[in-house]
C-alpha cells in the first residue's frame, strides 16, 4: 500500500548494520549498495552519499558495488572509488553510446542496410567510452 520511493531518498540507502549482518549471514563475495545511484540512469545527476559508503566499508569485510555509475558524475566516481567502492557499473553509458551512434549515422544515412556501416562507428563510440571510464578509474583521486 505504501507507494514505491525514489532510488535516490536517503531513506532507501543501504544501513551499515544491515549490510553487515545480511554479509555474515549470507556469505556473499561482494555487496551492491543503494548510496545515491539507481539502474539505468541516462543523466548523469546522481548525488552519492560519501559518508555512506565510507561507513558501508568499515561495516562489510567484502566489495562494494555501485549500481547505476552510468548516471554519476566523473568526479563523483572518483571519490566513491576513493571511499571504497571496487565494482562500478556503466552499461548504460556503453549502451547509450553505442545507440547513440547508430541513431545519428542512420539519421545522417538514411538510405544504408549494411550494419557494417553503422555498427562500426557504434563499437568505436562504445570503444570511446571504455576508455574514458578506465581512464577516470585510474586516474589518481
Amino acid at each position: 500500500g505504501v507507494p514505491p520511493q525514489d532510488a535516490h531518498a536517503p531513506g532507501v540507502r543501504t544501513d551499515p548494520a544491515e549490510a553487515a549482518a545480511y554479509v555474515a549471514e549470507t556469505g556473499v563475495d561482494a555487496l551492491a549498495v543503494a548510496v545515491g545511484s539507481s539502474h539505468a540512469m541516462t543523466d548523469r545527476t546522481a548525488a552519492l552519499d560519501h559518508g555512506l559508503i565510507a561507513r558501508l566499508r568499515e561495516a562489510v569485510p567484502v566489495p562494494l558495488v555501485l549500481h547505476g555509475s552510468s548516471g554519476v558524475p566523473d568526479e563523483q566516481i572518483r571519490r566513491a572509488v576513493a571511499a571504497g567502492m571496487v565494482k562500478i557499473n556503466v552499461g548504460t553509458a556503453l549502451n547509450t553510446a553505442f545507440t547513440g551512434e547508430v541513431r545519428a549515422h542512420l539519421a545522417e544515412h538514411a538510405a544504408v542496410v549494411d550494419p557494417r556501416k553503422y555498427l562500426r562507428p557504434a563499437r568505436e563510440a562504445m570503444a570511446r567510452t571504455v576508455a574514458h571510464f578506465l581512464s577516470l578509474l585510474h586516474a589518481p583521486a
